[in-house]
C-alpha cells in the first residue's frame, strides 16, 4: 500500500513521494530442493494507482512479474539468473498527463550472487543483482545493479542444556 506523504510544491526540484494512494496485490512462491541446492522463485502482481490531487495525474494500472533461478553451492554461497517484466496495462490520465496515456513497459535479465556470513551469532545475508533491460517502451533503458544486506531482528542462540543433562550430537 502506498500512502500519499510529503509536501508537494510546483517547481520544486525534488518531489520524491508519489503523492497518491496505490495498492499492490501480488503472489509469490519459492521451490527449493535441499538435496541439489536448486531454487526457483517467482512473483506476479498488479498495482492499482490513485490520482495525485495536486497535479490531477493518474498513473495507469501496472502488471509486474519477477523470477529467480538460483543454485546454492553451500549454506553460504549461491549464484543464479534473475529477471523481471513490467507492463503498464492502462494509460495515464487526468489534466496533468500532458504526454497522453504514455504506457510504459520493460523486460530485464541478469545475474545474482548471494553470500551469508556470521557476525558473532548473527547471520548476515548479502546479495548483488545486476539486470540488463531490453524491449523498453516509454521508460529510461539501461543496466541496473542492486546490493542488499539483510540482518535478522533477532538471532537467538541455542539454549544450553539443563544441568545434569547429556547432549547428543550427530
Amino acid at each position: 500500500m502506498n500512502v500519499p506523504v510529503g509536501d508537494y510544491e510546483q517547481g520544486q526540484a525534488a518531489n520524491i513521494a508519489f503523492h497518491r494512494w496505490a495498492g499492490d496485490f501480488f503472489g509469490a512462491a519459492t521451490w527449493l530442493d535441499l538435496a541439489t541446492g536448486h531454487e526457483l522463485s517467482g512473483a506476479v502482481g498488479i498495482t492499482f494507482n490513485g490520482t495525485n490531487s495536486a497535479t490531477d495525474y493518474s498513473t495507469g494500472t501496472e502488471f509486474h512479474a519477477e523470477f529467480a533461478s538460483i543454485q546454492h553451492f553451500s549454506k553460504q554461497f549461491d549464484l543464479g539468473l534473475v529477471g523481471y517484466f513490467y507492463d503498464q496495462l492502462t494509460g495515464d490520465s487526468g489534466s496533468g498527463a500532458k504526454l497522453g496515456p504514455f504506457k510504459g513497459g520493460v523486460a530485464a535479465l541478469g545475474g545474482t550472487l548471494g553470500y551469508i556470513f556470521m557476525a558473532g551469532q548473527t547471520p548476515i545475508s548479502t546479495r548483488v543483482k545486476v539486470y540488463r533491460e531490453f524491449d523498453v517502451t516509454n521508460r529510461l533503458e539501461g543496466t541496473a545493479a542492486f546490493f542488499t544486506v539483510a540482518v535478522p531482528m533477532s538471532a537467538a542462540a541455542p539454549s544450553p542444556p539443563a544441568a545434569g543433562k547429556a547432549v547428543i550430537t550427530k
